[in-house]
């Protein structure tokens, strides 16, 4: 019971402490490429034919590579809330965000896995890495400075 309180209490502290504008430095010079990679379902996907569906499985995995790449930049946002009513957790929520902006990305693959679903690769490099993290920086700054 002691550890449950605790995990929660703890929980509960850290969450407070989260920003959401942080964004790791990264040095140009040493900078690597980044690769993400994204899955669908051909079958979870709306359509009226098996076409479609297979076209609507291709776009979302290359949105998931893409969500890939902006997690490995910018991180990931976490929120976590709990309720605790007689030393006892009742709910407890996690909710995740992911923001960034991506460009400079190339298109490595897009291929099906079996009958199933697909698989996308996408790429970017150290160079372009590095801008998109200085340009957030610089973005952060100004927001805090109160400029536009």
């Amino acid at each position: 019971m002691f550890r449950i309180f605790f995990f929660a209490s703890l929980t509960m502290l850290l969450a407070g402490c989260v920003t959401n504008h942080y964004v790791p430095g990264l040095n140009k010079t040493r900078a690597e490429a980044i690769t993400g990679i994204g899955y669908a379902v051909i079958s979870a996907q709306s359509g009226q034919s098996e076409e479609e569906k297979r076209l609507m499985a291709a776009k979302a995995s290359k949105l998931e590579a893409y969500k890939s790449l902006v997690e490995q930049i910018y991180g990931q946002y976490i929120e976590v809330n709990g309720l605790m009513s007689s030393s006892k957790v009742v709910e407890e929520s996690l909710r995740s965000k992911v923001e960034g902006v991506i460009y400079g990305a190339e298109l490595v693959s897009v291929r099906p896995i079996g009958g199933h679903s697909y698989e996308t690769t996408l790429r970017i490099g150290g160079d372009a890495v590095a801008d998109l993290v200085a340009e957030s920086e610089g973005e952060s700054q100004m927001a805090s400075a109160g400029g536009d």
